[in-house]
């Protein structure tokens, strides 16, 4: 009676471990992976997106300070030649 009372304690942390694998590998198998897939193809573009309008704001903003100092310079040399 001892022998079945180990094997009955050695077999428990087994089917535990068996039975939690095969509970995750069900919830993933349930999952709809081209969906997934999807929104993280999304999330990535979103991101890129981001990173561009933040790019282009900086750009622009040097494209600005270039544009007023012509003009500075061109009202500049406008007052001289009057």
């Amino acid at each position: 009676m001892s022998n079945a009372t180990q094997m009955v304690d050695a077999s428990g942390p087994v089917a535990t471990t068996a039975g939690t694998g095969i509970t995750i590998i069900s919830w993933f198998a349930t999952w709809d992976w081209g969906f997934l897939i999807g929104v993280l193809i999304g999330l990535a573009g979103l991101g890129i997106s981001l990173a561009n309008y933040l790019s282009n704001k900086q750009f622009q903003k040097r494209k600005d300070q270039r544009e007023q100092e012509l003009h500075e310079l061109t009202l500049l040399k406008m007052k001289e030649n009057k």
